[in-house]
């Protein structure tokens, strides 16, 4: 039995590391090339959200293109197609010391009928 529970908590956690994983590729793709994902959000990141009206936790995933701008992630999973979502992304842009919301992408699974 003990071998059993054990086993269960494996695949739990090989799991959870693959939903991650997924995670963290799907934004890195949304954000783009040149985009480097931060271990912990901004320090500004509060200020950021709220210019978009957004909720924080730990789920929004952080990206950086050098000292003046930031890419702010939330990562969807659809319940239909767990290899995709509704994912969004906010850029944020420092200019002449002031942070803006700049551009916002998404990615958004195709519909049956468009494949």
């Amino acid at each position: 039995m003990k071998s059993a529970k054990t086993l269960l908590v494996l695949f739990l956690l090989i799991g959870l590391g693959a939903c991650a994983g997924g995670r963290t590729r799907i934004c890195s793709e949304l954000a783009g090339p040149g985009w480097t994902r931060l271990a912990a959000p901004p320090t500004n990141a509060d200020d950021l959200l709220a210019l978009e009206n957004l909720p924080g936790g730990p789920e929004v995933l952080w990206f950086t293109n050098g000292p003046d701008r930031a890419f702010a992630c939330f990562y969807a999973q659809s319940l239909n197609n767990p290899s995709c979502g509704g994912t969004t992304g906010y850029e944020f842009e420092r200019k002449d010391g002031r942070w803006g919301s700049r551009n916002l992408r998404s990615q958004v699974c195709p519909l049956e009928n468009d494949t």
